[in-house]
């Protein structure tokens, strides 16, 4: 019998969809800015929907925790190196654009928090602590969610491999049954345990588990529909996209179940010989930067372009188009010059741990 070529270990798609999801939640915003601060505006509310980028985030997170970790299940020995890289891989480059907007939030506050009633507290923005205040950089929040999946798969890899997808299974009923037990509970430690968006990392996770046992029915068909899905549900969600993402479990069926679909065809795809362009790998190598960084840019050449701003399209079309190419290209250069040696900076001394121990 014919043996099964290895797993490939990198996957170029994932980077793409990573690339993909920022670009997503980026052209979301780029709405919010519009309105504010343009003429004209072009991106009308089924913008919106593009903040199902960041349960095409929680879902590609999953998958890659479990993808990464294959080698590890079972060995507690691997669970302080695997807290110490996804600590390393949140939080050097979150405290550094923090930093940025607390300094301009200091000068002038209504120029970061101006859309929030009142201000957080800065120590629970800066370690991601879970506030009734979103952080002051607030896309921040889907930082808390990312920690706490980490803290709970980290506990579950302490377990033999054989009882890990047991394991994901409890932990997922546990979580749907909090969440209509408990229905937006006061505290905020709570609120986030039991919150839905959990399911989505664990569906990912799920991917994951399936995909290093090589079942891939129908890759290419299974990408498609995952595809055509968010893309239908984000039509219909036209006049009512802010409102649903405002909710929980909805969206977990808009956007969660399809972009499960989505990676797990993908992987399929790759494993079948199929490579994502360069140029798109690029674009996922700088997606955490960009999912950073955009709402600063794009916040600072609104103010910058609204005295300009003039009956008609012409210059919402320059405002859009200058805006995302700058939110890339410092994206690009936090990436190169910031996050990329700050990992391998962070590689090396969990290497040197582990050969010590």
């Amino acid at each position: 019998m014919k043996a099964k070529p290895p797993l490939i270990a990198s996957l170029t798609t994932i980077q793409t969809l990573r690339g993909v999801a920022a670009l997503m939640v980026a052209i979301a915003h780029l709405h919010s800015v519009e309105n504010r601060f343009g003429g004209t505006p072009l991106l009308g509310n089924w913008a919106l929907a593009g903040f199902g980028g960041v349960d095409l985030f929680f879902v590609i997170s999953g998958f890659v925790m479990v993808w990464v970790t294959r080698a590890d299940q079972g060995k507690p020995a691997a669970l302080p190196g695997f807290w110490f890289a996804r600590l390393a891989r949140i939080y050097p480059l979150w405290w550094l654009v923090l930093s940025a907007l607390v300094a301009v939030w200091m000068i002038k506050p209504e120029w970061v928090y101006a859309s929030h009633d009142s201000s957080p507290e800065l120590w629970k923005s800066y370690l991601l602590v879970p506030d009734k205040e979103l952080p002051l950089h607030a896309v921040g929040w889907t930082l808390i969610h990312e920690l706490w999946f980490y803290l709970v798969f980290g506990i579950l890899l302490l377990l033999p491999a054989r009882w890990f997808p047991a394991a994901l299974a409890i932990w997922a009923i546990i979580t749907a049954a909090a969440a209509s037990v408990l229905p937006r509970p006061d505290n905020t430690f709570v609120a986030l345990i039991r919150h839905p968006l959990t399911l989505e990392f664990i569906l990912g996770a799920v991917v994951g588990l399936l995909a290093q046992r090589r079942i891939f029915p129908s890759p290419r068909l299974m990408a498609q529909f995952g595809a055509f899905w968010m893309l239908i549900c984000a039509l219909s969600l036209r006049e009512d996209a802010q409102a649903m993402f405002g909710q929980e479990w909805p969206r977990l069926f808009y956007f969660g179940i399809p972009a499960a679909l989505l990676v797990w065809g993908c992987v399929g795809l790759e494993q079948d010989g199929y490579e994502s362009p360069k140029w798109s790998k690029s674009l996922g190598d700088w997606s955490y930067a960009l999912y950073l960084i955009h709402v600063p840019v794009f916040a600072a050449l609104g103010r910058l372009g609204a005295p300009l701003s003039r009956p008609g399209p012409l210059d919402n079309l320059i405002l859009l188009t200058v805006a995302l190419a700058a939110a890339i290209v410092a994206a690009w250069i936090l990436h190169v010059g910031f996050d990329r040696p700050i990992q391998r900076l962070a590689a090396r001394l969990r290497g040197k741990r582990q050969a010590g121990g």
